[in-house]
């Protein structure tokens, strides 16, 4: 079946949504987050793009963006492929990092805009990353009135007098959050295979052996085997850890510790 056409925005403005493949974490470590703003800034000057709110969370990511003369398609490209080859390099993985078709919708009023900028914004405290998104360093919010790559002046431009201290409308922006398919498959291990990677990864050669690591130890051991796209189930018989726990663990990764301010 063939793709639906990407809506056109002609105000510029889009929402786009960056997940990660089979919704796996596309930062694991605090420099990973730093390393997809410096990626962000670098395609904005390239492409001339004005941010006007990100947020980086576990395993996706939200901007609001207004493009220039390239086209989003080209926009997002730009950055995924720098920062997945980045992150590629660092873990020593290969393949897609993020889902084959990132999440777009235009803005195109200034209610919807505000709703927008608000749900980026409020996205951790949804999620219960932060107690606020003023305290949430991987958020736009947090750094408002300071100097960032956002273009706040563009920003309060189009932002009603006071819209910035409402609260989100979540609902409004959902059309986004539309979930789907991974890149295919992730490929199948042996226990044997999954059990060797998880000795490399921690020292473990056992579930007991697992149970007896600190929690920062075994949260790195899981972050490095779902880079290689083990399944969380796989990874539970080979911890001892029940499935639900390991996918916690994971989607938090080393990347909660440094999240709040």
């Amino acid at each position: 079946m063939p793709r639906r056409a990407r809506r056109i925005a002609e105000s510029g403005i889009y929402h786009v949504m960056m997940r990660g493949v089979n919704r796996d974490a596309i930062f694991l470590e605090e420099e990973d987050g730093d390393r997809f703003l410096h990626a962000l800034d670098q395609t904005r000057k390239l492409s001339g793009c004005r941010v006007l709110a990100y947020c980086l969370m576990p395993n996706h990511v939200h901007l609001v963006l207004r493009i220039a003369d390239e086209p989003i398609g080209a926009v997002i490209k730009r950055l995924g492929v720098r920062y997945a080859g980045w992150f590629n390099r660092k873990y020593g993985r290969v393949g897609h990092l993020f889902q084959d078709r990132f999440r777009s919708e235009p803005v195109e009023d200034d209610g919807y805009f505000v709703s927008v900028i608000r749900y980026v914004w409020d996205n951790p405290v949804e999620a219960g990353l932060s107690p606020s998104a003023e305290k949430y360093r991987w958020s736009s919010r947090r750094f408002l009135g300071r100097p960032s790559l956002v273009d706040e002046s563009e920003l309060r431009r189009l932002m009603p007098p006071g819209a910035m201290d409402q609260p989100a409308s979540v609902r409004t922006v959902s059309s986004v959050e539309d979930s789907t398919t991974g890149q295919g498959r992730p490929p199948r291990y042996t226990a044997d295979e999954v059990g060797l990677m998880l000795a490399h990864a921690c020292g473990a050669r056992s579930a007991e052996d697992f149970r007896y690591l600190s929690p920062q130890a075994q949260r790195r051991a899981i972050c490095e085997l779902r880079t290689r796209s083990v399944s969380y189930a796989q990874i539970a018989r080979a911890t001892g850890l029940s499935n639900s726990r390991v996918r916690r663990v994971h989607i938090a990764g080393n990347w909660t510790a440094s999240a709040v301010a």
